[in-house]
């Protein structure tokens, strides 16, 4: 009887574990044939034929809306993208992003026809604001990971104590250092980053998106006579972080522009519009350094401190000029400490003027 039962008990317990075996064989089987489809699919995908053919297909509703999650569009932006596509009908749309000049030419082709029709001033601050957070996607598929990919020339930015800044040369880019080239008066002062020390430099990528690297100045050296130079770590000690870019496209530029102080006339929290404040008479002379449709930077020769409120004048181009409230963000004295660099930010300023300067820094301000 012992051994019957026995026999019985195997013969149930057999079939249940040769089952289970079959079913595991058949999972590895499936998955080892998922793989070697999935391989084939990204071989083929790399080949150049694939990419070429798929870089030269018609956008269709889904590289759009690629495009419009990646660049994080608005709905009013994302219909403003798709009339574009079914207008000029450009190759695909997700590829095409990654080329500057053409996304800047495809919307050139749009903000033509639109003036054409001398649209509402905020359907062209759509465009130029679409135009700009694709650059901004753009970037971010270019996105540089370590120093290692930095080219000799590549210039740094470092403010010392002061708050002034200094420019910095990538001289060579050597496997454990970065050798910098740095001004007479930079290595021999008393305000540069102290040897095994941490500090940290501002850079912009070639596809412009700014940097902040953390690193450790090693020594400095006069490798030849009137040659100064600053040996850094490139080793994996460094930080390197994006910051984060503007909400506007900003474009350097040189001209005069004048401001004027305001008078508060209204008590309480501001909110930055004209109708706070009295725009005093007198005016002042500065020199415009660089332009944005949110704000820009400019030199004069007074000490005026952030934190407040002025008025400035601005030429705009060759044929156009504009005006806006704007909020002092940061003042700083320029290196030679003869003049003083005032960074604002517009808090007033009529949308055609944003458009005029938006225009002019694409350089589609001289379409006629």
């Amino acid at each position: 009887m012992g051994n019957t039962n026995g026999s019985l008990v195997d013969a149930r317990q057999n079939p249940i574990l040769y089952t289970i075996i079959l079913v595991v064989l058949a999972v590895v089987l499936v998955l080892a044939l998922v793989g070697l489809v999935l391989r084939q699919i990204r071989a083929r995908r790399a080949t150049s034929n694939w990419l070429d053919s798929k870089k030269d297909a018609p956008t269709s509703q889904k590289n759009i809306n690629n495009v419009a999650d990646l660049a994080k569009l608005t709905q009013d932006e994302r219909k403003m993208l798709k009339l574009i596509c079914q207008h000029f009908k450009p190759k695909n749309i997700e590829y095409l992003i990654r080329d500057e000049h053409a996304i800047v030419e495809l919307c050139r082709q749009e903000y033509m026809e639109m003036i054409k029709k001398n649209p509402v001033p905020e359907k062209l601050e759509m465009l130029f604001t679409l135009m700009y957070k694709m650059e901004k996607a753009r970037d971010s598929q270019l996105f540089i990971s370590t120093t290692r990919a930095l080219p000799a020339g590549q210039e740094f930015t470092y403010f010392d104590t002061d708050r002034n800044s200094w420019t910095l040369k990538l001289d060579r880019n050597e496997p454990q250092e970065l050798v910098l080239d740095v001004p007479r008066a930079f290595a021999q002062g008393d305000k540069k980053p102290a040897a095994l020390s941490k500090f940290l430099m501002t850079f912009k990528s070639s596809v412009g998106t700014t940097y902040v690297l953390q690193t450790r100045a090693l020594r400095y050296e006069e490798e030849k006579p009137g040659k100064f130079v600053l040996i850094a770590s490139s080793t994996g000690g460094n930080q390197l972080s994006v910051v984060q870019r503007r909400s506007a496209k900003r474009l350097s530029t040189d001209g005069p522009c004048t401001f004027s102080a305001v008078k508060e006339v209204k008590k309480g929290k501001k909110s930055g519009t004209l109708d706070e404040f009295e725009v005093l008479p007198k005016k002042y002379d500065g020199r415009l350094q660089n332009i944005s449709s949110t704000g820009c930077r400019f030199s004069c020769s007074l000490p005026i401190k952030e934190g407040q409120y002025l008025y400035l004048e601005f030429p705009v181009g060759d044929s156009h000029s504009g005006s806006a409230l704007c909020y002092i963000v940061m003042t700083k004295k320029s290196p030679d400490g003869k003049q003083f660099i005032l960074h604002v930010k517009f808090t007033d300023i009529e949308i055609a003027v944003k458009n005029a300067i938006s225009a002019f820094v694409y350089g589609f301000d001289k379409i006629s």
